[in-house]
């Protein structure tokens, strides 16, 4: 009975479309519908430690793990989830990744927004993942840990040259890390430009040991 209830409150606030094939989405998982969602295929190889990323990504990052390829549903869930802002995605794209191969880390770290980004999309997508990531995998989350300084233009909008001189400087870390293993965590990764600059600050100043890319989807 709660159950049916549920369902048809959900009916009667959102009255959602599926973004994809324009059917009655699913409370389990809106604005999607079941069907579409099921089109989400994890990789058969979600870890790997070589592919064409930014120049130094390899030198910086131990190994990348990815739950799916960023198309069809999951791309569109995470530009819905990110730019139209409807957060309860946040869950059902944390359990996705939570069903990556865990690998052996001591603390989760997502990617940071820079405070005046923050503020305008009012949450941090990533954040939002790590912290479903934390809860599954009972890793303690750290969020005041890295910290994004430069108001960076949006990576999307650049060329790959552009891409690594708009993240320049942009990272700091506060806290000493003493050899902890760091999951960090973003919701997708492309030429590995954010990834890369967030890493090596990790290692760098922060004395991390390794750093384990772990994003919802991978362009490469």
């Amino acid at each position: 009975m709660k159950l049916l209830s549920r369902s048809l409150l959900y009916e009667l606030i959102f009255f959602e479309k599926c973004p994809i094939c324009n059917n009655e989405s699913s409370c389990q998982v809106s604005p999607f519908c079941l069907t579409c969602w099921a089109t989400i295929r994890p990789f058969e190889n979600q870890k790997i430690t070589k592919g064409k990323f930014h120049k130094n990504f390899w030198n910086y990052i131990d190994a990348l793990y990815s739950y799916s390829s960023y198309e069809g549903t999951i791309k569109e869930a995470i530009h819905i989830f990110k730019y139209k802002k409807i957060m309860r995605l946040g869950k059902q794209l944390g359990k996705l990744l939570s069903k990556i191969e865990k690998p052996l880390i001591d603390i989760i770290i997502p990617v940071p927004l820079h405070a005046n980004k923050l503020k305008e999309r009012e949450f941090n997508q990533s954040a939002i993942l790590a912290r479903e990531l934390s809860e599954a995998w009972g890793i303690p989350l750290i969020l005041d840990c890295l910290i994004k300084i430069k108001n960076t233009k949006e990576q999307a909008l650049l060329s790959e040259v552009d891409r690594k001189e708009n993240l320049k400087d942009a990272f700091i870390v506060r806290t000493k890390l003493n050899n902890l293993k760091v999951g960090l965590i973003d919701d997708v990764v492309t030429t590995g430009s954010t990834l890369t600059e967030c890493a090596k600050v990790l290692k760098i100043k922060g004395e991390a040991k390794n750093i384990y890319a772990i994003t919802l989807a991978r362009a490469n």
